[in-house]
């Protein structure tokens, strides 16, 4: 019976081989790519008048679209 393993445990099982410097410039790597999701995974929010049509949106308008969550949705269910 084949054991079929992950790519993640294929690749900590070699960098368990790795002398210590060169598993902490894997690890700086890993870091560095993680900084670079973040920059550009940023959420994007409205701004007040970008969309400009027929009317402009009001602050009621902003006011409605928020999100109020109820005691049940806050606690999971």
């Amino acid at each position: 019976m084949a054991v079929t393993t992950t790519p993640v445990e294929q690749i900590m099982t070699q960098a368990e081989h790795l002398p210590y410097d060169e598993r902490l410039r894997l690890v700086h790597r890993l870091i560095d790519t993680l900084k670079l999701s973040r920059e550009t995974n940023r959420p994007q929010y409205l701004v007040y008048g970008q969309f400009r049509g027929p009317q402009m949106s009001t602050e009621e308008d902003f006011r409605l679209a928020e999100w109020h969550p109820t005691e049940t949705e806050l606690n999971g269910a």
